[in-house]
């Protein structure tokens, strides 16, 4: 299995320590041009992912995505249940990023309607990226009030239109089960000289995605509940987005299994003192529009941390 180098994390990462050392936790009106750099840089990243995945991001219009706890947020460890969303629509002139490559255009409001719930993406705008709308949890945005999550229930991308973008309505079903890693456990003690297996329930039949990333965060956790501390690096450690293995497998077998011998190479070098596994589903659509073929995505994942026996 190769190891793929993913430096974008990075940046993000930094924008993030940037925020957590500049503002109040409870303050969204502060740093407003950080938060919008983050939001577009998450946005990019999923974008990444997804592409990754088997969307044909390339002929895309406009990519509209509600996701369940879904992977490649490493910051978050709570059992509780996050559904965070995005829409973009494509124009013709080009960004800085690799894969938001066109200026996002203005579609006037966007909403989520569903069971009675009426929720408002967050419009940002970058001058050289155009406009994006985002509904994510902090550090990788600041929107509180996220999506429930209803099984089998249809989602409603409600949008207002604007002289770029003419108005419609896009629905997403909600899977039936979420994804659950069963093992391993929150804070288990793994050999890192030995094999590892992952093994997961829910989702649907089709592809999942698998990714395992080093992490430098002590877990102090027990009873299979995520451990405590401040969840950062140590001054000499570099952040852990910069290796990963990232695989897809083309139907959900509910398990898989890493050897030792990547696990080794993995961690070669670095100050590691953890793990990080995690099982995501992207299940993708598409939607005609005026302005082309738009692609959506109903994504849910689930996270597990492990410490290395040292």
């Amino acid at each position: 299995m190769k190891i793929t180098s993913t430096l974008f994390f990075a940046g993000i990462l930094l924008s993030l320590l940037l925020i957590g050392c500049q503002s109040e936790p409870n303050s969204p009106d502060q740093n407003n041009f950080l938060n919008d750099q983050v939001s577009f840089e998450t946005v990019d990243t999923d974008l990444a992912l997804m592409k990754d995945g088997g969307m044909r991001l390339d002929s895309a219009a406009g990519v509209f995505s509600i996701g369940w706890n879904e992977m490649f947020r490493p910051f978050m460890d709570s059992a509780e249940v996050k559904g965070m969303a995005f829409a973009v629509a494509f124009g013709e002139r080009e960004t800085d990023l690799p894969h938001f490559k066109k200026f996002g255009l203005d579609m006037g409001d966007v909403l989520i309607n569903y069971t009675g719930n009426h929720i408002e993406l967050h419009k940002r705008f970058h001058e050289r990226r155009g406009t994006a709308y985002s509904l994510f949890k902090r550090p990788f945005g600041h929107s509180d009030n996220l999506l429930e999550y209803i099984p089998n229930t249809e989602y409603h991308f409600e949008v207002t239109g604007s002289e770029y973008f003419e108005p419609i309505t896009i629905t997403l079903t909600s899977p039936s089960a979420l994804m659950n890693i069963t093992s391993p456990t929150f804070g288990e003690v793994i050999n890192p000289a030995e094999d590892l297996t992952i093994n997961w329930e829910g989702g649907n039949e089709g592809k999942v995605g698998i990714r395992l990333m080093p992490d430098f965060r002590h877990r102090r956790g027990h009873d299979g509940g995520p451990g405590g501390g401040n969840g950062g690096p140590g001054p000499n450690q570099n952040p852990p987005m910069h290796r990963v293995i990232f695989i897809i497998l083309e139907t959900n077998t509910g398990t898989y299994a890493f050897s030792g011998e990547q696990i080794q190479e993995l961690l070669n070098g670095i100050p590691a003192n953890g793990l990080r596994a995690e099982v995501s589903q992207m299940d993708f659509g598409e939607v005609e529009h005026e302005n082309g073929t738009l692609r959506t995505a109903m994504r849910n994942g689930n996270s597990v941390m492990m410490r290395i026996q040292q």
